[in-house]
């Protein structure tokens, strides 16, 4: 396949070729074919160039999913003497999908795929968005964009580039799906349950980004692309573009190839959103003396007639807009030579480089203290007592100007050989060096000012009323947020940096050998080691205390009549520090520097940095093995092919840091001779964990070919999933002295962490009744073992003043999980319709999945002694696709409708109460058209978030709503050349 592109060679067995495709071949239109008919064995086979390595042209049904290229389709008579052959051209969404369907129907493993449509082109233009249209795979979108993904309700997924590890540098194990221009890549690959030979790591699944290799083509290929794309929130349009050039030539050393594939992004985005604060049960009981515990609370019971009534209250109000801009860089370059028939060479270097940031404007209404209710008001509650509406005095206001930025580069060079001295053997070597690095930045400017009158209310359906006015009384002088002279009690100013360095060496030797005419197919062997480093340093949140309010460098924000696409009841707006200096860190600090005392200036300009104790060091070692038999017999009553494997690995751990001791020494006394204490020396003494252990990794793959076009698979293994680095962090600081609040609390990581591992078990029956028709049905168990989770324990320290006792919370491997389901699925062309009506075309596919895991940080809504077994968290019980399709001549469109139910967000959002936050239900419409106006030249336009999608959150029951989120329709347009 070429450019998206499937070329079918028509043999002895004869394809069917209707006249209105040859009509359309022979107007030279691309996307011409129509309905083609599946080889009666029910066998694709891959061209050599694509195939995986240790697969030869004569063994390629069956088999592992190729790790670069793009998945062509040939009929497997391919070759046969005296047949005639005439080429059939397949372009766009039915090539997309019959290159899917052939890797899905073909794989030695449960696998999904999305192919490229065209060079440059995924079905969606971001990465994890395309993989949300696969059955079992639901995501996690930031700002507007899908940014993480989960596999059948588990988010511990390993991600791979072109069968390699691939990750960001970010403390964790994975790559960020946004980081990656989706244009670079000829496809993806799920692998829901491995075979032996795949690499470990991920516990839901493994996805495989597959890059192209100037060997998938011919002879010389070029293709550019030219996109705008318009964000209407932020009314901005900004540009993408993406160039590959590529060639092979014979030479007198054997055929070399070439490929240079670039890829430029700029998008932008903006997100508005109106909240709620946690919500609190009011305390309207009295002391043993009869006074109130609570005095506000008892008047508010008490006015409202809900004493002794169980009465919740949220502690304020908020809005929120995010302005921000990403920017994607990609590199592909690849060079390939084959020397002889029996050697390959390839080498690759993989470079993206990703950066993101938001300057917003956040205007928050609260006390966490409770609120001082204005009883001259009315206040409604629902039925259960929680709050809907009142009024409340003098809250304490934050106006805060921030700046978030991540800078990630990841830099992966790879070279791999392949020797294949006979048909029967091949040997394969390949070594790889990926380093990245991550750099980040998150400041806030805070300035204060109090609502004389607060009134705001809360509902399941709209987003939070939030109206501020100010009191009855003239003398207390203007209340609007709009004048300076409210903003008269100094803020503050937040800083914080953080840079995470990552390295890897890895190393693979393979062999595979096939037998000839025998019920065991082939046996593969593989040996594989990686020396991991991580580094991540992260700084405090220093923060600054303002002496006065910048009056100079504050600007207006307005919000009614412009945030939330016009929502009327919010502020008329306020007050914020200037954002165009925010953006420049530098330029903030200096701004700042007048406005803070003199002990601090000196910090503030130097700007943020690393203690001892702000650093991890990790470093990982793996040594593996494994062993795979693929076997197969057309002779019994239901043929049946599968392989039979177990991988060992061992996996060693060492992490440092540091114990950080803080001692408690007397400063003075006050005026009524009481000592006076405060921060004393500061010791730093260093730790080190060390963790050794060896997993052995099961599997099995079982086909049974009912019909060539009838299948059904079974499948049983093992997985791991190990700690991320963060987790394991063995710094903890203790300090000696806590101001008489209670017993002292620290928080740390465990090096002594093991793997999370799955038992999982799953049946697949598959029907292909055409090259781009099927319907599947999947059911799926896993029992997981040690999900990790935040554990307070009481420890005792002696800092030369103790024993005392400290409540430490570390990590720690905890009960069991479970996680089942099903899937069922299809897609089809209508090519029994007449005339242009056979271009329709339908996707659709549903998930079930039931998923019960231990949560020691989600407690019960009334009870909070009470603890819950919740879903996972990101985890939708239920999710499903619709796609409608159009692929007829020049035109190619799809409409794509994702929706998926509602589902826990976290198990104890900050300041949520311990309550579990919900992700309200969602779905999500998207479309594009392609027009081919000639063989090589192609305009597409796309749309992103038709439906205007709203997006909200609650804490525990809908009742309480959390926030609601509003993000930008997408529409883009894109040229698209390709020779």
């Amino acid at each position: 396949m070429e450019g998206g592109t499937c070329r079918l060679r028509r043999g002895r067995l004869g394809l069917t070729i209707t006249a209105s495709s040859m009509a359309l071949i022979a107007l030279g239109w691309s996307g011409t074919a129509g309905a083609q008919t599946q080889p009666l064995d029910g066998t694709t086979q891959l061209p050599a160039s694509q195939a995986p390595a240790g697969q030869t042209d004569s063994d390629q049904t069956g088999a592992t999913t190729a790790p670069s290229g793009d998945q062509g389709t040939q009929d497997p008579n391919n070759g046969n003497s005296g047949a005639a052959t005439t080429d059939i051209v397949v372009t766009g969404v039915r090539a997309s999908l019959s290159s899917a369907q052939s890797i899905k129907r073909n794989s030695d493993q449960i696998v999904d795929s999305i192919v490229a449509e065209d060079i440059g082109k995924l079905p969606d233009r971001n990465v994890a968005e395309a993989l949300q249209r696969i059955t079992g795979v639901q995501i996690q979108r930031q700002y507007g964009e899908g940014s993480s993904v989960a596999i059948r309700g588990l988010s511990q997924v390993r991600t791979e580039i072109n069968g390699r590890d691939v990750f960001t540098a970010n403390s964790g194990r994975t790559l960020s799906l946004e980081d990656v221009p989706s244009e670079l890549l000829a496809g993806v690959d799920v692998y829901k349950n491995p075979s032996a030979d795949l690499i470990e790591g991920g516990l839901g699944g493994l996805i495989n980004l597959r890059t192209r290799k100037p060997f998938d083509f011919d002879g010389f290929k070029l293709s550019a692309s030219a996109s705008a794309n318009y964000y209407d929130l932020r009314d901005t349009t900004k540009p993408q573009a993406n160039l590959l050039v590529s060639d092979r030539w014979n030479t007198g050393i054997g055929e070399i190839g070439v490929m240079v594939d670039l890829a430029y992004q700029q998008t932008a985005f903006r997100q508005d959103q109106i909240s709620s604060q946690p919500f609190y049960l009011v305390n309207d009981g009295l002391n043993a003396d009869g006074t109130p515990i609570n005095a506000n609370d008892r008047a508010l019971a008490q006015a409202t007639g809900r004493l002794g009534t169980p009465t919740y209250i949220s502690r304020g109000v908020g809005i929120g807009q995010y302005l921000g801009d990403r920017r994607r860089i990609g590199v592909d370059a690849a060079i390939q030579w084959k020397p002889t028939d029996t050697l390959l060479f390839t080498g690759e270097y993989v470079r993206s480089d990703y950066k993101f940031q938001y300057g917003d404007y956040s205007f928050f209404s609260y006390n966490d203290a409770g609120l001082v209710p204005d009883l001259t008001q009315p206040f409604t509650f629902d039925k259960d007592g929680n709050f809907r509406s009142g009024s409340f005095l003098n809250v304490p206001e934050n106006a805060n100007t921030s700046l978030e930025r991540r800078k990630s580069v990841t830099n992966d060079f790879s070279l791999n050989g392949k020797w294949t001295p006979s048909s029967n053997l091949t040997v394969n070597g390949d070594f790889q060096y990926i380093r990245g690095t991550t750099d980040g930045q998150r400041s806030i400017v805070i300035l204060n000012s109090t609502a004389e009158r607060l009134n705001f209310g809360v509902s399941e359906d709209a987003p939070p009323v939030y109206v501020i006015s100010p009191d009855a009384n003239p003398a207390n002088g203007d209340g609007s947020q709009l004048n300076p002279a409210n903003y008269a009690q100094p803020g503050g100013y937040l800083d914080h940096v953080e840079r995470s360095v990552g390295r890897e060496y890895a190393g693979r030797l393979d062999a595979e050998y096939r037998f000839d005419d025998s019920i065991l197919r082939s046996i593969a062997v593989g040996l594989r080691y990686t020396d991991r480093a991580a580094v991540t340093d992260s700084s405090n949140y220093y923060y600054y205390g303002l002496t006065s309010t910048p009056n100079a460098l504050i600007q207006p924000r307005l919000f009614r009549g412009d945030l939330y696409r016009g929502y009327q009841n919010v502020p008329e707006g306020a007050l914020f520090f200037n954002r165009d200096i925010v953006l420049d860190y530098d330029a903030t600090r200096n701004a700042l520097a007048p406005y803070v005392s003199a002990d601090q200036r000196q910090a503030l300009l130097t700007g943020a940095g690393y203690l001892p104790s702000d650093r991890n060091t990790q470093g990982e070692k793996t040594y593996t093995a494994y062993g795979l038999a693929k076997f197969g017999s057309d002779d019994f009553v239901v043929p049946i092919d599968g392989n039979i494997g177990v991988r060992v690995v061992k996996t060693k751990v060492n992490t440092d840091g540091f114990s950080v001791e803080s001692r408690t020494i007397q400063t003075g006394v006050n005026d009524a001779g009481v000592p006076i204490f405060g921060s004393g020396p500061v010791s730093y003494v260093p730790i080190s964990g060390n963790a050794d252990y060896t997993k052995v990794l099961p599997s099995l793959n079982l086909r049974f070919r009912f019909t060539p076009e009838f299948q059904l698979r079974l499948a049983a293994s093992k997985a791991l999933t190990r700690p991320d680095f963060n987790q394991l962090n063995p710094n903890i600081t203790i300090s000696e002295f806590n101001s008489g609040n209670g017993r002292r609390t620290a928080s740390t990581g465990n090096a002594n962490l093991r793997p999370l591992t799955a038992d999982q078990l799953d049946a697949s029956l598959e029907y292909y009744f055409s090259r781009t028709s099927s319907i599947y049905a999947a059911a799926f168990y896993k029992k997981v073992d040690g999900f990790i989770a935040n554990v307070t324990t009481t420890e005792t320290y002696n800092l030369g003043n103790g024993p005392f006792e400290v409540d430490v919370t570390r990590p720690l491997n905890g009960d069991d999980g479970k996680i089942k389901g099903f899937e069922v699925g299809g897609n089809t062309f209508f090519d029994f319709l007449p005339g242009w009506l056979s271009g329709f075309g339908a996707q659709a596919n549903f998930t079930y999945v039931d998923s019960k895991a231990p949560s020691p940080d989600a407690s019960a809504i009334d009870d909070p002694s009470q603890k819950l077994l919740v879903p996972l968290e990101q985890l939708s019980k239920y999710s499903y696709n619709l796609v409608g399709i159009y692929d007829k001549g020049p035109l190619s469109a799809r409409v794509a409708y994702n929706w998926r139910s509602k589902y826990v967000a976290t198990t104890r959002g900050n300041g949520s109460g311990n309550l579990p936050i919900f992700n309200d239900a969602r779905g999500q419409l998207d479309a594009s058209v392609t027009y081919t106006v000639a063989p090589h030249f192609a305009l597409t336009v796309d749309g992103t978030n038709l439906t205007n999608t709203e997006n909200k959150t609650f804490y525990g029951i809908k009742s309480r709503p959390q926030s609601y989120v509003l993000n930008d329709r997408r529409i883009s347009v894109t040229a698209r050349l390709t020779y």
